[in-house]
């Protein structure tokens, strides 16, 4: 997309995605208190979500380097929210897997941030959330599989 008007597009979107990111972390972070940040939550709920979740494929979906989900795990685990399990064939090989508490703490924490967004799409018609999903969920693609090369 190489048209004048692309860099104003460019600019409208970082706009909003910076200003919603930001208003959600902080209204999520006030609402959560120090219970959970969001990447630790994000991390439960991929780990809850993805059967055999090795700490390698959690950095891959958190975009983040394996320093970084090492430091993120040892955090999970000192709370008793994951727990690290070998695989019995390959030592080598961890999953991850949630704890009751961890659970627990992930089924609350989804509840309480739904309770949050909610209240935002009432505003919308329900044709224009589920547009507007799809195109972010297209956006999403492209940036994790394809670079955003991709010509349609």
């Amino acid at each position: 997309m190489n048209t004048p008007d692309a860099r104003s597009l460019v600019n409208r979107y970082l706009d909003a995605s910076f200003l919603v990111t930001k208003q959600f972390d902080t209204q999520i972070r006030e609402r959560l208190g120090q219970t959970i940040t969001t990447d630790q939550f994000c991390a439960l709920r991929l780990i809850e979500e993805k059967p055999l979740c090795t700490p390698s494929d959690l950095a891959e979906l958190l975009c983040v380097g394996k320093s970084s989900i090492t430091a993120l795990v040892n955090k999970l685990v000192d709370r008793d929210l994951v727990h690290r399990a070998g695989d019995e064939r390959d030592r080598r090989v961890v999953y991850l897997t949630l704890t009751d508490n961890g659970r627990e703490v992930y089924k609350e924490t989804e509840q309480e941030i739904q309770q949050l967004l909610e209240p935002y799409l009432v505003h919308f018609k329900p044709e224009e959330v589920q547009n507007f999903i799809e195109s972010f969920e297209k956006l999403a693609a492209l940036l994790t599989h394809e670079g955003g090369q991709e010509n349609e």
